[in-house]
């Protein structure tokens, strides 16, 4: 299994060596507070903090870029929509034929406001993941009293992702070895059929191979029990760093709220 760890070169960052249960909790306390602001100002600032722990990490800003984009699939279609569909004061007409598309300004400060929220969070859990292996990160939930179901359904979905796509990887090559051609695109009749039997094999496949791996797990001792990883210690450094993180966005979640507060008692 390929592990979404990035190691770097040289002595490790501060934020590789600190304890996973005070990355997990302070990354976590920190998407869960950034999720809660509206104003652009303090979602930009906790957007730059992030971007800041990823300079720190010494993180290589292709592999960030890499999987930041995969908000464009996810939350690109839905900040493209948001002006045009929430009413308020019109910025921008756009004419499409016999349709008019109005987008709205505050349509477009909502866009804007979900764009930061899930840049946010996609970098911090990037920056998380980055900096901690998986083993680590599934001890560390164990070590928090995550419970035990969960931590096991986690760690068997990231392992059986890159088990289906082995299965996927040998199956194409077998059709490569008889000769098949693949479809124009995927409007193609028979780009669809073939597309259709692929993901019927691969679940009867898949699901021979999990039978297979449960018997071997059962051959060598499996119990529903994982064996936990190295005993993990709690130095006060990484208390204070997990603090200092949660500290910031805490910080900038009460001045948001000051804010709201200051301009009510103004009215």
């Amino acid at each position: 299994m390929v592990d979404l760890f990035f190691p770097v070169r040289g002595p490790a960052p501060l934020l590789y060596r600190l304890d996973p249960r005070v990355k997990l909790v302070a990354v976590c306390t920190f998407v869960a507070l950034s999720s809660t602001m509206t104003a652009l100002s303090l979602l930009a600032g906790a957007a730059l903090f992030v971007t800041g722990l990823a300079l720190f990490s010494r993180l290589p800003a292709r592999l960030l870029a890499r999987r930041l984009l995969w908000i464009i699939p996810f939350g690109g279609i839905l900040v493209l929509i948001y002006p045009f569909v929430t009413p308020g004061i019109p910025v921008l007409t756009m004419q499409l034929g016999p349709l008019s598309l109005i987008a709205s300004d505050e349509g477009t400060e909502r866009a804007a406001m979900l764009f930061l929220r899930v840049l946010t969070a996609v970098a911090a859990l990037s920056v998380l993941t980055a900096s901690t292996r998986f083993r680590e990160l599934m001890d560390a939930l164990r070590g928090l009293r995550v419970p035990t179901v969960l931590v096991q359904l986690i760690e068997f979905t990231v392992r059986y992702i890159y088990v289906l796509q082995d299965e996927v990887r040998r199956m194409r090559t077998a059709r490569k070895a008889r000769c098949f051609e693949e479809g124009k695109s995927l409007f193609d009749r028979r780009a669809i059929s073939t597309t259709g039997q692929l993901i019927g094999v691969l679940f009867m496949r898949s699901l021979d191979r999990g039978e297979r791996v449960y018997s071997a797990m059962l051959a060598r001792g499996y119990g529903g029990e994982i064996a936990a990883g190295r005993k993990l210690s709690l130095p006060v450094r990484d208390l204070c760093w997990g603090a200092g993180i949660m500290a910031f966005a805490l910080a900038l979640r009460i001045i948001e709220f000051g804010g709201a507060v200051w301009q009510v008692s103004l009215k």
